[in-house]
């Protein structure tokens, strides 16, 4: 499960740096990549710093899994909301249904699963 955890950290990782460098750096590049449109650039930039220091929460957990256990509630999070958050605005037609937008979503309620069964694991 350890080895798991530790790949399933470095994707999460890769996710939030990658996409918080291109929103930060070209904005106007997110609506082609991600089928979101970005409409405030103060917006992006701010999301993007959001997501820079959940890169970081990854980073930090990698370090030292055991000591920063309790951050795994962190990335859970994180993960769900990317999968969630898109999903209802998906359902509300504000976002269209296209596979740039849908098909990440299982990729992440599966880190979802990976790292809420490691955070429960030193509960036990």
């Amino acid at each position: 499960m350890a080895s798991v955890l530790r790949v399933a950290l470095v994707v999460g990782a890769f996710i939030d740096f990658f996409v918080a460098i291109v929103v930060m750096v070209f904005p106007q590049s997110s609506a082609a990549l991600f089928d979101i449109p970005v409409h405030d650039p103060t917006a992006a930039l701010l999301g993007g710093g959001e997501l820079l220091v959940a890169g970081f929460i990854y980073v930090l957990i990698l370090r030292d899994v055991e000591r920063f256990r309790p951050f795994l509630w962190l990335v859970a999070l994180d993960q769900l909301f990317a999968a969630l958050l898109p999903g209802i605005e998906v359902l509300r037609g504000h976002l269209p249904a296209t596979l740039k937008i849908l098909a990440p979503m299982p990729i992440n309620l599966a880190l979802v699963v990976v790292y809420v069964l490691a955070a429960r694991k030193s509960q036990s």
